[in-house]
């Protein structure tokens, strides 16, 4: 296949530059796919995929605050427009939808939607102490090295690796709370030739370690060391001065949303310490440090600035200790990072361990023993129970969706999509139950919101392709099929283009128009005027998308 010709002139903020990226990445973009077949999500919702009786030729897809009383040395940027012009507004916007359609292209993902919940919400929370604008997209690396990065445009991203390196919350929120003010400083988005030019080395860089980390996180390392020498006369200074205010204004976002400004130079401290026994044992530096270079200056910095903010009480400092413990063991089990030994003897101390475990049980076919471990949870005290929602009502019906009870799933999932209606997880599950049994156009009215709110959800336009096919299918009314048939391909090619695969989402939607143009003869002369009208307006987007160049 073709060599990608890498762009130069996008940014990652905190990642070194690479001059061998085009080496290391390939272009797939232009083979066609066959009549909805598609490139999935990694990581299924479930083990056991839905299986559908699709349209001919079909390929079935399958799933996976404390204040400081010093306001004038904390004092964050205006959040009146940042600085930025419409026009510069726009161009972050077109550089953070183009770096997330690549990253999603060539990368695993984890896509486990309480995972991603969980991850969002603290990023969320963390953004808006800076931002007026919301990301434009959170991605969660199925990787076990330590690493993080961010966009122009609102693309922050995270190792799983990451997430099993802290002990808490509060320390995953202080290396998200550094990403956000990279992208609220706008480092190296000035204007200044130099600056300019540091600029336009780094998207290859950050997709070719991402790229090359996927099969060997050695070779990572050597793509990123051994490009950093291109960079350091030019921009290394400037990113050291960078890291800094990343750390200080990064120390005031996560404050001031809730967590623990200690938990930074705590994970400093861990990064520090897996730095030297890396180097003892002559192996690479974990990304993290390589890509923010940690110095003693940096990690003594944070401590002396994080003893400013007043004392935690012991139960501030475990607010989120439940929710951490639930977290990290559903990233050990989805991962497959976990053995069922240490499962089980970690289930011993930990109500996360034995929810995973639970988990690991029904994706093992072990029904009995995952019963067991429900019933046992369902026994504890109202509010210890309580902290286990909603992932506890989640595992449970997954642990029914393996067994095909996918009724008693969708009404186990419906109290707690009551509860929690906002709740993007719950939609997903509560859709993939509700479709497999045979209430499509209900699945259809919870998701259709997602894409609405986020037009890069990949997970929700695969659910929604998926009741589309069910409808189609299971439907009575030929003319209800043709337009679930057209629908079903539209929304793949949305699900193609946030994967960088701009031909196959193109052929996807010229068959949906084929079939739109053959109503026109037809009954449904009504319906294929204002279909024909969205599928025009898809094909020039992803047109749009495809001759996009930083």
């Amino acid at each position: 296949m073709p060599l990608i010709r890498l762009p130069v002139n996008l940014l990652i903020t905190g990642l070194p530059a690479v001059l061998l990226a085009a080496a290391v990445l390939t272009s797939n973009h232009s083979q066609a796919a066959p009549f909805l077949s598609q490139p999935m999500l990694s990581k299924p919702m479930s083990s056991q995929p839905l299986t559908l009786k699709s349209m001919p030729s079909a390929v079935t897809p399958t799933y996976g605050s404390w204040q400081s009383s010093d306001s004038e040395d904390l004092a964050l940027p205006s959040l009146r427009g940042q600085g930025l012009s419409f026009d510069e507004q726009y161009q972050n916007k077109l550089i953070g939808e183009w770096s997330l359609q690549n990253i999603n292209g060539r990368v695993k993902m984890e896509h486990d939607p309480w995972i991603q919940e969980t991850i969002k919400e603290m990023t969320w929370r963390l953004n808006a102490q800076v931002r007026q604008q919301a990301p434009l997209a959170v991605v969660i690396i199925d990787n076990p090295s330590i690493n993080a990065f961010a966009a122009p445009g609102g693309v922050i991203g995270i190792n799983t690796g990451t997430i099993l390196a802290a002990s808490s919350m509060d320390e995953l929120s202080s290396v998200v709370a550094h990403e956000v003010a990279h992208i609220s400083q706008r480092h190296y988005e000035s204007s200044a030739d130099e600056r300019r030019q540091a600029l336009l080395l780094q998207i290859g860089g950050m997709l070719a370690a991402i790229a090359a980390s996927a099969v060997d996180g050695d070779a990572a390392a050597a793509v990123m060391m051994g490009s950093q020498t291109a960079a350091m006369n030019s921009s290394m200074a400037f990113s050291r001065n960078n890291e800094r205010e990343a750390d200080r204004v990064g120390m005031q976002i996560m404050t001031q949303a809730g967590y623990d400004p200690r938990a930074m130079p705590r994970f400093f401290a861990t990064m520090n310490q897996r730095s030297q026994l890396n180097q003892v044992e002559n192996r690479f530096l974990p990304s993290f440090v390589r890509s923010h270079p940690l110095s003693n200056e940096r990690l003594s910095e944070a401590q002396s600035r994080a003893q400013r903010y007043p004392s935690l009480s012991l139960s501030e400092q475990q607010r989120y200790q439940s929710l951490f413990d639930l977290l990290y063991w559903r990233v050990q089990s989805t991962g497959k990072y976990v053995s069922q030994t240490a499962l089980t003897t970690a289930a011993n101390n930990s109500l996360g361990a034995k929810v995973a475990l639970m988990h690991w049980y029904g994706e093992q076919q072990r029904f009995d023993d995952a019963n067991d471990i429900m019933t046992e949870l369902t026994g504890l005290p109202n509010a210890q129970r309580q902290a286990l929602e909603p992932l506890l009502s989640i595992t449970h019906s997954q642990i029914l969706s393996e067994q095909g009870k996918w009724k008693q799933a969708a009404e186990v999932l419906e109290g707690q999509q009551r509860l929690y209606p906002e709740r993007r997880d719950l939609r997903l599950y509560l859709a993939e139950a509700l479709t497999n049994s045979n209430q499509p156009t209900q699945a259809q009215v919870l998701l259709k919101p997602l894409t609405e709110q986020q037009s890069s959800d990949r997970y929700a336009w695969q659910s929604l392709q998926l009741a589309n096919e069910k409808l189609a299918k299971t439907t009575t009314s030929p003319q209800l099929a043709n337009i679930a048939t057209i629908n079903a391909l539209r929304y793949r090619s949305h699900d193609q283009l946030w994967s960088g695969h701009y031909d196959a989402a193109l052929t996807s939607l010229t068959q949906a128009k084929q079939l739109t143009e053959q109503m026109k003869t037809t009954a449904q002369a009504n319906s294929a005027r204002p279909l024909l009208a969205n599928i025009t307006a898809e094909i020039k987007a992803v047109k749009t998308a495809k001759d996009y160049k930083p």
